[in-house]
């Protein structure tokens, strides 16, 4: 069997123990939310039976990352092997890989791998593993309401919903007012959200405005702009515009 082969099927090895990964994220955070549930319907019992289900709810959550953890350093295994053989890691691309990207536009925004990169698989499960450390950390999310994650450059987790028109999220951002405002500033509403997300992740900040808001320079098809992105103090990203004009 040829070099090339052996790192293809070791691909797909890497790939299904990402699957695994996905999986016990999600059963983490199904653990946590039925404990909360659990815990909630429960308060203030005394029997034996309440204890002993949150504790094997505390065991149960800390074999399922212990799993992940295995599965994890399984991967970092396969990398290694793979580079020694190869030059190129398991869950890395392969020069192919970037030549079938790149026709793609500039500015995209590059989920960090503890994310999956399969668009296709809805939201909620792509971004399970994120949703899980947010409700271990006490914050309140609902998985499907979720679009979009990504790891703010300062290393807390951030996303955004779709919202509504007047208030909030993708709706708000993406209100036919606030596209032309966009679009004024170089930046057509298919962008939008790369831009807003690539500037999360790796940003020029230029800087901090009251309740959340970061400003950002950002090189658009008519020069630098400035835009303002705000990021509610869990994570949640309330809205983004151009600056220059009063904002509703």
């Amino acid at each position: 069997m040829s070099v090339t082969d052996v790192v293809a099927q070791l691909r797909q090895a890497h790939a299904l123990l990402t699957a695994a990964r996905l999986a016990t994220a999600q059963a983490d955070a199904a653990i946590v939310d039925g404990a909360m549930i659990f815990a909630a319907a429960t308060a203030g019992s005394t029997q034996p039976e309440v204890a002993g289900i949150a504790d094997l709810a505390r065991l149960s959550s800390e074999d399922v990352r212990t799993a992940d953890a295995l599965f994890a350093q399984t991967q970092a295994l396969i990398d290694t092997y793979c580079h020694d053989i190869a030059g190129v890691g398991a869950g890395e691309p392969t020069a192919a890989d970037f030549r079938g990207r790149a026709t793609e536009e500039a500015v995209p925004s590059h989920p960090p791998a503890s994310a999956t990169t399969d668009e296709t698989e809805p939201p909620e499960v792509r971004y399970a593993g994120w949703i899980a450390e947010l409700r271990r950390s006490g914050a309140k999310i609902s998985p499907e309401r979720v679009i979009r994650m990504t790891r703010h450059r300062d290393g807390r987790l951030v996303w955004l919903e779709e919202g509504h028109e007047n208030s909030s999220g993708r709706a708000h951002i993406l209100r036919p007012e606030r596209i032309d405002e966009f679009a004024g500033s170089g930046i057509p509403e298919r962008r939008v959200l790369d831009v807003i997300f690539n500037e999360i992740e790796n940003g020029s900040l230029v800087r901090t405005s009251g309740n959340g808001g970061e400003v950002y320079e950002v090189p658009t098809e008519v020069g630098p702009r400035l835009i303002k992105i705000v990021i509610a103090s869990n994570g949640y990203i309330v809205t983004s515009h151009p600056m220059g004009r009063r904002r509703g």
